[in-house]
């Protein structure tokens, strides 16, 4: 990790622009709120930009309306700090110009990565990117960190690790997770919004995404596919797709689990209009769903990856199965 030089970029600057990567997951907003906490903490102006809508399940913490959807125009900064970025790709293509960004520090946690950043700042065995923060803050002098803080770091670490459960999960973490429940990060107000309170339509889309889940491989690998015309007959909305993949994975014998989407794309993400594919896999351990995903163009951890495809819903399928495929010694690499 470069935390010395991101200390050193964030001790010179006054004005930084806070932002992370298209469709944003809780551990990338929440890592966003925390950091943003911490340099104001340190009396520095803080600006939160991303061009997407904020999920659901982080719309309750505190310093989300402050997340805006376009930069104010005529602002430079002294630097940008992303948030939970892997990749150059995974940013708008209208992101700001270096003479308007400043020096781009990265914070994150993946596996897979492009090193766009002027600064990295990554630590690989993070169970989530808000830990990656918390280096940071501690490095910055900021320890024990503000409640403000504390509450979107907590929410998502929770996220990223599954409630504690996934193999990142270590000691460290749980005594991480206790810290920042000491001052006073509320663990139930948290959990309930990440894992539950989801509307009717979205339990709707999942009834009928179960009902389609098919298998492949003898069992071993669990394929939901959900087109465009499943969202709209459940009346639900794209967002509310994430996180089903969880379901394919439940199932016994199942080692991958592959979930594909369609989505309707922003005008900054290509040709507006075009349906894409959204992919999404887990792992139950043996397989690194990571390098499916590099395969086609995305990127993640062992246990959970992603990418988006530009092609349609059935070309995807064919394509990641072949990569599923090579991962589990059933087709040549």
């Amino acid at each position: 990790m470069s935390l010395e030089e991101a200390v050193e970029v964030i001790e010179s600057g006054q004005t930084f622009l806070l932002t992370c990567h298209v469709l944003p997951d809780p551990d990338a907003i929440g890592s966003m709120l925390g950091l943003s906490a911490v340099l104001k903490t340190l009396g520095k102006e803080v600006v939160l930009y991303n061009r997407d809508p904020i999920p659901e399940t982080v719309a309750f913490l505190t310093g989300v309306e402050e997340i805006r959807p376009s930069i104010p125009p005529g602002m430079r900064f002294d630097a940008t700090l992303i948030t939970d970025t892997a990749a150059r790709n995974l940013l708008p293509r209208a992101f700001p110009p270096k003479p308007i960004s400043g020096p781009r520090v990265i914070i994150d946690h993946h596996v897979a990565h492009d090193e766009f950043g002027d600064v990295v700042v990554r630590d690989v065995n993070a169970c989530a990117t808000a830990t990656v923060v918390v280096d940071l803050a501690r490095a910055l002098g900021v320890n024990p960190l503000p409640p403000e803080a504390a509450q979107p770091l907590y929410t998502a670490m929770v996220a990223d690790t599954g409630g504690f459960r996934y193999a990142g999960t270590t000691p460290d973490t749980l005594r991480l997770g206790a810290e920042l429940l000491d001052v006073g990060v509320d663990p139930w107000r948290v959990a309930s919004n990440v894992f539950e309170s989801w509307p009717m339509e979205r339990l709707r889309l999942l009834g009928f995404a179960i009902n389609a889940i098919e298998t492949e491989f003898t069992g071993r690998v669990a394929i939901l596919c959900v087109p465009r015309a499943m969202i709209l007959r459940a009346g639900a909305t794209e967002r509310m797709v994430e996180g089903m993949v969880e379901y394919g994975r439940m199932i016994k014998g199942v080692e991958v689990s592959v979930m594909l989407w369609e989505r309707k794309p922003r005008s900054d993400e290509t040709d507006y209009g075009q349906l894409i594919t959204r992919l999404s896999l887990r792992s139950a351990g043996k397989v690194d769903v990571s390098e499916v995903a590099v395969a086609v163009g995305g990127g993640g951890h062992r246990a959970a990856a992603g990418a988006t495809l530009s092609y349609d819903l059935r070309a995807a399928r064919e394509r990641v199965l072949e990569e599923v495929g090579k991962a589990l010694g059933f087709r040549e690499s």
